[in-house]
């Protein structure tokens, strides 16, 4: 049972880390440039909260290394709220029995919601290996008056340079 509560103890983490730096993206989009690339500053993720978890199923397969959250899954932490319809947690073994996140794939419906800011999209894929976030399908980021739509947005948290392609159309507004 050790093992069970490990991996959920690095699950929670993970998946705090990933609503925190989609509640920075949302939140913190400091520039844009002609061609549709956006910068973002470096963050340091606070490490503070309960998360909540809920969903129809969950389901964890120790082969194949993969927890799969199934069916109106809702994940809060403060005031940040991700939601999809499934959230899959792929995560690796070492050799001294440590498990490690690698993947968190989120599809259907997601939802990224903090204050009054809003991210949907199809699909999320946050990639603790490349440490790159990338969104897909019937992107819409509203922020206020301000509101981005595309198809593909990818984030590469080392670098903070984020790109959204696919009829890319940017509504900037004042909330003045």
């Amino acid at each position: 049972m050790g093992g069970v509560a490990n991996l959920f103890f690095n699950i929670n983490k993970t998946l705090k880390i990933f609503s925190f730096l989609t509640w920075f993206f949302v939140l913190q989009i400091p520039q844009i440039s002609a061609d549709t690339n956006v910068s973002l500053n470096s963050i340091e993720i606070g490490k503070s909260g309960t998360i909540e978890v809920n969903s129809d199923s969950l389901k964890i397969d120790s082969n194949a290394e993969i927890a799969t959250f199934d069916g109106n899954v809702e994940i809060k932490l403060n005031k940040i709220i991700l939601k999809a319809q499934k959230i899959t947690v792929t995560y690796s073994i070492d050799k001294n029995s440590k498990r490690e996140i690698t993947e968190i794939l989120a599809i259907n419906d997601v939802f990224f919601i903090s204050n009054k800011d809003i991210t949907k999209s199809d699909k999320a894929l946050y990639s603790l290996t490349d440490n790159t976030i990338k969104l897909s399908g019937n992107i819409l980021i509203n922020q206020g008056s301000t509101s981005f739509s595309g198809e593909e947005l990818s984030i590469n948290l080392n670098t903070g340079q984020v790109t959204m392609s696919g009829r890319v159309k940017a509504i900037l507004g004042s909330d003045e």
